[in-house]
């Protein structure tokens, strides 16, 4: 009735897969963040030449939200690879 409890989790080698392969599409985001933001502040540097205070503000709001974005993926990032060095000590262990 509770084998799938007894039985323990999936093969080690594919779960440490799945984990590298997130941990490439948070490399990811992050890169297209990076970019965003990057665009964001240019983009802002432009209306504030031309005057254009309110379309500014709107950039500068979107570049803290980016950022704010960023930091969450930066922590995600940090809690994969905690897993793939707890999977990879427990692979060396057995």
């Amino acid at each position: 009735m509770f084998s799938w409890i007894l039985r323990g989790c999936r093969d080690k080698s594919s779960a440490s897969d799945q984990l590298k392969q997130a941990r490439d599409v948070f490399v990811a985001k992050e890169a297209v963040l990076q970019k965003k933001i990057s665009q964001e502040m240019e983009r802002a540097k432009e209306f504030t030449k031309s005057g254009n205070k309110q379309a500014a503000m709107q950039c500068l709001r979107r570049k803290k939200y980016y950022e704010s974005q960023m930091s969450q993926v930066g922590s995600v990032q940090l809690r994969v690879n905690t897993k793939e060095k707890m999977i990879a000590d427990h692979m060396g262990n057995k």
